[in-house]
């Protein structure tokens, strides 16, 4: 998401630029706020002083292209206003479903997640903010997934008493510090088989394994 945006702004202020994604990718990976040393940023304490870190990153990338002119006000606000574009997020098919059946058998359900600080919003936009009781963003936390204290956040919008499951795509940065703080968690749409100790191929199926385990 992060190149793509940047390789349209470029498209939009020089012609011809020829920059591949290939070359943008690790350019606009590095440095951001989400690459901390310690996953943590606890200093930006709030959404203009988070995106001000993403654009000092977008203007090194420029820079380091050879079109620093790209990176102008203007421009960073516009790609600002491209990352937050809910019309530009897709859902996929196996959310509504999951999300109705698991509020009909009452799971309440959170979401946590390494994001913008705007994550709420986009939620809300999406038609989706409904099914959620909470929605915990690194962007607005401070610390990133793997690091404890987002999940410290996360635990604070829990029930003590109930079960907790973790359902992520990622096993070292969702599932495993989840289960090592003592609850459960299931691996989904992941490619490779083995991944993780429980695994599923969509949300519906990792109800199921819930459910079954429950």
């Amino acid at each position: 998401m992060w190149a793509e945006v940047a390789l349209r702004l470029l498209d939009s202020c020089v012609a011809d630029h020829g920059t591949p994604a290939e070359k943008m990718r690790p350019l606009v990976f590095a440095g951001m706020p989400w690459h901390r040393i310690g996953n943590a940023h606890p200093e930006l304490t709030s959404p203009d002083l988070w995106w001000a870190a993403v654009y000092r990153r977008y203007v090194e990338v420029f820079s380091e292209l050879g079109y620093p002119s790209a990176a102008s006000p203007s421009a960073l606000a516009a790609l600002r206003a491209d990352i937050l574009d809910a019309s530009a997020y897709v859902v996929f098919d196996d959310v509504l479903p999951a999300l109705t059946r698991a509020h009909a058998n009452g799971w309440r359900s959170l979401i946590v997640s390494n994001h913008v600080p705007e994550l709420e919003t986009l939620v809300c936009d999406l038609g989706l903010a409904a099914f959620f009781e909470s929605v915990v963003s690194s962007g607005v936390v401070g610390f990133e997934k793997p690091h404890a204290r987002l999940f410290e956040e996360a635990l604070r919008h829990t029930g003590s008493a109930r079960p907790i499951w973790m359902l992520g795509d990622n096993p070292d940065c969702d599932c495993s510090p989840v289960c090592a703080i003592g609850h459960q968690a299931v691996l989904v749409r992941s490619p490779v088989a083995g991944a993780f100790e429980r695994q599923a191929v969509d949300l519906n199926a990792a109800l199921d394994l819930i459910e079954g385990a429950v």
